[in-house]
């Protein structure tokens, strides 16, 4: 008699992946506006909006990277301009990267969810003569590699996201320090 258990208990681990996959997919959208306490930043017609409910104040940075606190234009120099720049651009690559790795972590949801099928599956084929706990392993493996060097490559985006964000608070602080109106607002 084959041993039933393991398979058994392989199966219910590998079920709950199912719904751990849905959630993933569901919980992995975004909708341009990324909210960070009691601010709000993000990306309306070609300008980086940024919103401080409790304060009250906004700034824009337009595509042309020019600055506006409360809807007045705020004249920068050059240096100014190239930090603007940057802001700018950062928040765009971390806005695209996010969305990227959130549909790629629900593509890895899913596959785990498949994957989950797909060993419950082979839960039932163990009642066959011709399969058994080896075949079961073996066919696991192979789909659970793929599964892994998927994982493998969205933790590989996100450590870039991650210094990408290191870079744009980076840039916060100096754009503080370098610009007085910035630097006057209140948790900016």
């Amino acid at each position: 008699m084959k041993p039933r258990f393991p398979a058994i208990l392989l199966a219910l681990v590998l079920s709950a992946a199912l719904t751990s996959g849905a959630a993933a997919h569901k919980a992995c959208r975004h909708d341009g506006d990324w909210t960070f306490k009691d601010k709000s930043i993000e990306l309306e017609d070609g300008t980086l909006v940024i919103e401080h409910e409790e304060e009250g104040w906004t700034v824009e940075i337009t595509d042309d990277h020019e600055l506006y606190v409360d809807g007045r234009r705020v004249k920068t120099d050059r240096e100014q301009k190239k930090l603007l720049k940057r802001y700018y651009r950062d928040y765009e690559k971390i806005e695209e990267m996010a969305e990227e790795i959130a549909r790629e972590g629900a593509a890895v949801g899913l596959e785990g969810a498949k994957l989950g099928v797909s060993a419950l599956a082979c839960v039932a084929m163990l009642l066959l003569e011709d399969y058994d706990s080896d075949d079961m392993e073996e066919e696991i493996d192979v789909k659970t590699a793929d599964l892994e060097k998927m994982a493998d490559r969205l933790e590989k985006k996100a450590d870039k996201l991650e210094d990408i964000a290191d870079d744009l608070e980076k840039t916060h602080r100096k754009l503080r320090r370098s610009i007085s109106e910035l630097g006057d607002l209140e948790d900016f």
